[in-house]
């Protein structure tokens, strides 16, 4: 039976705990990531990703505005970083500088269903999660398409409404809030569900999958199929980029606690 174990980290018990070193890096955040270095990249309610350089306390920032709204960004790879607009069916791909190197017209690849998720993949390729038809979309570095699965009720056998796609160590994560996070491998083949119920995953880091539900920060190691819990009072979206070096959301206000 899975255990949950209650802890309590000082950086999330209350606002009075805000001691040490505090950098209010922006307001009216809309979401944000960190990559691998520990820059932070955030977009805000005009759609102009920014991002920020910690360790020379530098922004640059990137907007095109006629693609719309943001829908997701992702950063794991920040030579190659993804920015995706679901209204538009359109993904941007920027450099290290946020400067655009390449667009994908997902119409123009795929036009039988409507992608609602993105995620990047390995070789800099994209995964992609057709909302209409359940299928996964896997798209190399020159963007042809080299997979796309099957119907996912066929192997599911639920109907599922996923909120988050991400690929980690030759793993696909696909989240779905009532029925859990199902993992698949690069092929697509479906490997197992893990009971996590919840549509805002914060991060996927080794054995640990970070999320946020009810107002509680979890981390759940799957290797033990255990979950750690802590209250996250005024505190949105933490994350954890090491012992020294946290984020986290307070009010649309992005943050960086440093010891």
């Amino acid at each position: 039976m899975k255990k949950v174990l209650i802890v309590f980290f000082f950086l999330c018990s209350s606002m009075s705990t805000f001691s040490q070193s505090i950098l209010k890096i922006a307001d009216d955040v809309r979401d944000y990531k960190v990559d691998r270095i520990g820059n932070v990249y955030y977009y805000d309610a005009q759609n102009i990703l920014t991002k920020y350089e910690t360790a020379i306390k530098r922004y640059t920032r990137f907007a095109d505005l006629k693609s719309g709204k943001i829908s997701s960004i992702d950063v794991s790879n920040p030579l190659r970083v993804l920015v995706f607009y679901a209204d538009q069916g359109v993904v941007k791909f920027l450099d290290v500088n946020l400067t655009e190197i390449n667009s994908l017209q997902i119409r123009n690849t795929y036009p039988d269903g409507w992608v609602s998720l993105t995620s990047s993949s390995n070789n800099n390729g994209i995964w992609m999660y057709d909302n209409l038809n359940r299928k996964l979309i896997k798209l190399d570095e020159q963007l042809n398409q080299v997979f796309i699965s099957g119907d996912l009720f066929l192997v599911l056998g639920k109907k599922i409404k996923p909120s988050f796609l991400f690929e980690y160590a030759d793993e696909l994560f696909l989240a779905d809030a009532k029925y859990g996070v199902f993992v698949f491998d690069l092929f697509g083949g479906y490997k197992r569900t893990l009971p996590i119920y919840s549509e805002n995953i914060l991060q996927v880091e080794s054995s640990k999958i970070y999320y946020q539900k009810n107002n509680q920060w979890l981390r759940f190691q799957a290797l033990k199929m255990d979950t750690l819990a802590s209250s996250l009072n005024e505190i949105n979206k933490p994350y954890l980029f090491s012992s020294d070096i946290q984020f986290y959301l307070i009010n649309n206000r992005l943050y960086l606690q440093a010891k």
